[in-house]
């Protein structure tokens, strides 16, 4: 299963697409992942915490002020594979268009570098209006990836224009195609060696190795460089240059200590 063992934070902000969220958490437990839900104050007022703890069997984070989780929104930023925001608001995107971070998900997102993937919820009016627009065109520039939002009933009634959170299932294959591109999970050391490492965001760093030098002196005291080889002192009869209280070397371009 590509999603087995995974790191995954589930973002839920406040609307009423939060149902599905839970269906959604469930099934990426289902499917091996392990789920990290954060909910922002609004949603918390749709389904309360108890609900995704009982899904996930994690804890699940409310807020920025939770007492020995001062730094919770930048661990999870960086050791996680993918973030889900489902459903993601129109108060959302705008917040984390701007930057803002004024909860522990808007501060995870901005302290976040790796993959997003975002599925927004909200009135077809609002999703259609040019602040949403411009707000999901920004998002996507950084890199997020969107799926939906779908044609179909919202809250207030019938629509036939887009502003449906796309089903659970939608969201979870999309996360799957997702990770399978992305590779390995987060952190983890790739078959070209131990000296690469794969970023929670794809990229594949490469530790840098000291290079070799060509030649080494184990002793301080200065050598003039015309004593510096044996044939110069040859040439020149020049004494031997001072030797430190180690064993005597020599290197590979005729220095000697």
């Amino acid at each position: 299963m590509p999603l087995a063992g995974r790191r995954v934070v589930l973002g839920v902000s406040g609307g009423i697409a939060c149902y599905k969220s839970c269906t959604l958490a469930r099934r990426l437990t289902e499917e091996g992942a392990d789920v990290t839900v954060v909910l922002t104050a609004a949603a918390a007022e749709f389904v309360r915490p108890v609900v995704f703890e009982a899904l996930t069997g994690r804890p699940v984070l409310t807020s920025l002020w939770e007492r020995g989780r001062a730094l919770a929104h930048i661990a999870l930023a960086k050791d996680t594979d993918l973030v889900i925001l489902a459903p993601a608001t129109a108060q959302l995107l705008a917040r984390a268009a701007q930057g803002m971070a004024d909860d522990l998900l808007t501060a995870l997102l901005l302290a976040r570098s790796g993959p997003i993937l975002c599925a927004p919820a909200m009135n077809d009016a609002m999703y259609a209006h040019p602040a949403s627009v411009a707000n999901l065109k920004t998002l996507t520039n950084r890199g997020w990836h969107v799926i939906g939002p779908e044609i179909g009933a919202l809250a207030e009634g019938p629509s036939v224009l887009p502003g449906r959170m796309s089903e659970p299932e939608t969201i979870l294959a999309a996360a799957t195609r997702l990770l399978a591109r992305d590779g390995p999970p987060a952190s983890t050391s790739t078959p070209y060696g131990s000296s690469r490492t794969r970023r929670a965001d794809g990229w594949v760093m490469r530790s840098r190795r000291p290079r070799a030098r060509a030649a080494r002196r184990c002793c301080s005291l200065p050598v003039p460089p015309r004593l510096r080889s044996r044939s110069a002192r040859r040439r020149t009869g020049s004494k031997q240059p001072p030797k430190c209280s180690a064993r005597s070397r020599r290197w590979s371009n005729g220095w000697t200590c």
